[in-house]
């Protein structure tokens, strides 16, 4: 090629080899540069392009720039790199300036990402743009004296006032509306009365139980004293509770077993049969054993009305003590919460109740028989009775009310309906106070009620404590009776449940009150209970008494037998209903009128402020975390139209 030098030939840092031209200006560096401006070399790059590229950086593309296609080179057989005094030039004036920018882009590329996120951030907030965005929501809220913070033309003494005046506000509505927050929160339910009256037919007739005062029948006394059994004499003293020192017997506690108990307690105790002289039932004359029959109570062997049968009153029916129970008349699954079945004929346990009046009612006739009283419960001779649920088992001893012989008893009912709106179901138990039965289930009983899971509470702490179970309380058919010699220990922890000594500082010493269950006995949600009134008035012989009434004679009949009725008044009955206090729409109510009292606040007003205060900011970072860089445009000399990146392949 012509016009080569012929200078040697030198490979410079592996850099990419071109073919230059001939450089004709060969002198110092200042008359090099005087020659690069005034001849015309035909050099495919001006002065001031050659100063902007970088030789250690990898080539890019400059806007305006034409590419290495447009430039054509004569073809060669060889790449020659000639080092010009132009380049020696670039090089002596451009080192050190390279060198410093290489490092610190290098340093500042670590570290990048973190700065870019600060410098954002900080220049989000004194972004003129933000300050205008609450200008402007401040001028256009819908709540009430912001506009006058965002207006400009007030003074600065005026928009304190209204600053102020907005924060005040701002804290009362909030001080109310936690209030409102704690009231909702610490009290939940209100009980109140239903609007909706509920009749006869829609509730049973109350279980009705009773027991004669009298512990121990006269006549079986006297045989049990006169004769030889040391075990039988042993339980009548237990029986009527007698201070009698029982070493003196000689005689293996022990050997009591529940068996032993059982039968005696049927031989000493007065039947129903014996007790029941007449019995009527919605104004029809009843065999009173078709009705009534006997029960295990707290008080010994009792006589109950229109209980539930026993498959439906325990899990296990076959663990409770059989005791002649017989229904002769259909039962039906019946609970508070659910109530009757519509296809449940009236004819079935648990009865309901026909009407209101004494006709409807249960009328009885009892005879205490005085002269076979040996031992009573009580310093009185007479019954005790208890109208009760009936899906619970009755605690006579402690809840019943008396009937004195030689007088007449009318006892007027008002059920206590309680109910609950399923809508509580959400609210937690501990705050409602009431269980529903799909919620709390009891081990024995199918039913859930409050004097259920009293009893069953008892029963499973006497049995912690003692190891065995009173004969009337539940239990399963491995589980020990309580015999005499676990009498003092039973009786203490009856006492202790009763008297709830786990939650008292004094009680009774012989109990580890330490290891007593707490029972978490609420009241169902669904529960009916019975209101009684009662009055009595006097037998007198002298005045016409219905010959049914009477049992071998008036004076016997004025001096041993009991008239009763049962029955109630009224036809319609309120209930009480268990409901939310405050919903969640009667609280966001609430809280709206708050709101709109002190502010003016409403729902386009927090529109107002997810679209200014956020979506708009939100939208200005965004903006500003993806602005690319500004792109350094160089302009082409107008010397030459073919141009090409220096130092390119």
């Amino acid at each position: 090629m012509e016009n080569l030098n012929d200078d040697k030939v030198r490979d410079i840092d592996a850099m990419p080899i071109k073919l230059y031209y001939r450089d004709p200006c060969k002198t110092n560096d200042k008359a090099t540069l005087n020659c690069l401006r005034n001849h015309d070399l035909n050099i495919p790059y001006t002065i001031n392009t050659v100063h902007l590229q970088n030789p250690y950086k990898s080539p890019q593309r400059l806007e305006g720039y034409a590419t290495r296609d447009n430039y054509k080179i004569r073809p060669t057989s060889v790449k020659i790199m000639y080092r010009s005094k132009d380049t020696a030039l670039r090089s002596r004036f451009n080192k050190n300036i390279i060198s410093k920018r290489d490092n610190a882009t290098a340093q500042h590329h670590d570290n990048d990402k973190t700065i870019r996120k600060h410098e954002s951030a900080q220049q989000c907030l004194n972004d003129p743009d933000i300050k205008n965005v609450l200008k402007q929501y401040c001028t256009n809220s819908s709540l009430h004296g912001l506009r006058y913070v965002g207006d400009s033309n007030l003074t600065i003494v005026e928009r304190i006032f209204w600053i102020i005046s907005f924060t005040l506000a701002v804290l009362t509505a909030s001080y109310y509306i936690w209030y409102l927050y704690q009231k909702w929160v610490s009290t939940p339910i209100i009980i109140s009365l239903s609007p909706e009256s509920v009749s006869l037919n829609e509730f049973p007739f109350p279980s009705v139980t009773i027991c004669n005062m009298n512990n121990a029948k006269n006549s079986e006394a006297v045989r049990i004293n006169a004769g030889n059994d040391m075990r039988e004499k042993l339980l009548l003293e237990d029986r009527c509770n007698f201070e009698t020192n029982l070493t003196a017997f000689n005689f293996d506690e022990n050997a009591i077993s529940w068996h032993s108990m059982l039968h005696f307690m049927i031989n000493v105790s007065q039947s129903c049969s014996e007790m029941l002289h007449l019995c009527q039932w919605h104004g029809n004359i009843t065999d009173c054993e078709k009705i009534f029959n006997p029960t295990m109570t707290d008080e010994g062997i009792c006589c109950n009305f229109n209980s539930v049968h026993r498959k439906y009153l325990f899990y296990n029916p076959r663990d409770w003590s059989d005791l002649n129970i017989t229904f002769p008349y259909n039962s039906t699954d019946w609970n508070p919460e659910t109530g009757y079945d519509e296809n449940v004929v009236a004819d079935t346990i648990p009865w309901r109740p026909y009407g209101a009046g004494q006709f409807y009612g249960l009328t009885l006739v009892l005879d205490a028989d005085i002269p076979e009283y040996y031992c009573s419960s009580t310093a009185s001779v007479g019954f005790k009775m208890l109208l009760h649920n009936p899906v619970e088992t009755p605690k006579i001893a402690e809840f019943a009310f008396t009937v004195t012989p030689g007088e007449e008893t009318r006892v007027i009912v008002s059920p206590r309906l309680s109910t609950a709106s399923k809508s509580i179901i959400s609210v937690p138990q501990r705050k409602r106070k009431c269980f529903f039965t799909s919620e709390r289930k009891l081990r024995y009983y199918r039913t859930y009620t409050q004097k259920n899971c009293v009893l069953e509470c008892e029963a499973n702490f006497t049995q912690k404590i003692c190891h065995c179970v009173q004969y009337y309380m539940p239990k399963s058919s491995n589980t020990p009776i309580c015999e005499k010699k676990d009498d003092a220990c039973a009786t203490d922890a009856r006492r202790a449940m009763e008297l709830k000594l786990y939650d008292d500082d004094s009680g009774i010493t012989s109990i580890n009150v330490s290891e007593t269950p707490s029972c978490n006995c609420y009241p169902g949600c669904f529960e009916i209970n019975y209101n009684v009134e009662i009055s009595q008035s006097k037998l007198v012989p002298n005045f016409n008494i219905a010959e049914n009434y009477i049992k071998k004679s008036k004076k016997y009949f004025t001096e041993n037998m009991a008239v009763v009725h049962l029955f109630f008044v009224e036809s319609q009955f309120t209930k009480y209903v268990k409901n939310e206090l405050f919903g969640f729409t009667e609280f966001l109510s609430s809280t709206g009128g708050l709101l709109g009292l002190f502010m003016g606040f409403s729902f386009l007003s927090l529109v107002e402020i997810v679209y200014f205060l956020l979506l708009r900011t939100c939208y200005r970072i965004y903006k500003n975390n993806h602005i690319p860089p500004n792109i350094v445009q160089v302009q082409p000399s107008n010397q030459s139209q073919n141009v090409v990146y220096p130092f390119v392949q």
